[in-house]
């Protein structure tokens, strides 16, 4: 099916290519959504997101001239989304939401069940672990949404962010490490302040 996918996306480039605007608009059609949320999960914001897929597809019909024979539509709208997205964020200095954290089960969906000082620890930790995602280099923020939002392979993402396999690896190992440590550090800190309460 896959393969299948692969093909008819190939055909609609080459027709596209060849001046069939119809052919570029059903490319539009099928990758629109997952090219918005990607944007939208790298913003949080619905306008900043929409310009920027919309700019996406922009840039990939004026490039199609550019377009590798073989290679994957949807890997390379893709990263073009992603270097607006990473040149937007650098731009407009934005951050992570607590919504975001939700969608990456950093935060509890529901704290209803829990008591008040458990609630404050959520509350404590979500706010932490904001303070690391808002923190993180964007290419460092862009790995971790591609491998927790996207469940990319390694592959996949090293196409997406044009770099290689272990360039991914080293983002991504480097964006949890800093998640875990702030969160450790923390711990400590309220363990330090129970103890001398």
């Amino acid at each position: 099916m896959e393969n299948a996918d692969y093909r008819i996306d190939e055909e609609l480039v080459r027709r596209a290519i060849g001046g069939d605007s119809k052919a570029f608009e059903k490319l539009v059609e099928k990758y629109k959504k997952r090219v918005y949320y990607l944007a939208y999960r790298m913003t949080r914001d619905h306008d900043s997101a929409d310009e920027l897929a919309q700019e996406s597809f922009v840039k990939a019909y004026q490039a199609l001239g550019n377009f590798k024979p073989g290679y994957n539509f949807y890997t390379w709208i893709y990263r073009i989304c992603v270097n607006l997205a990473i040149n937007f964020l650098k731009r407009e200095k934005h951050t992570i939401s607590a919504e975001l954290l939700k969608e990456i089960d950093l935060l509890p969906e529901s704290v209803t069940a829990v008591d008040q000082l458990e609630r404050m620890i959520a509350s404590e930790q979500a706010g932490l672990v904001r303070k690391a995602l808002d923190s993180l280099p964007p290419e460092q923020k862009l790995a971790f949404i591609l491998k927790t939002n996207e469940n990319m392979s390694y592959e996949e993402m090293a196409a997406v962010m044009d770099c290689s396999i272990g360039t991914v690896m080293s983002r991504l190992f480097r964006a949890r490490q800093k998640l875990r440590n702030v969160l450790r550090a923390a711990e400590t800190e309220r363990d330090r302040t129970d103890g001398k309460l």
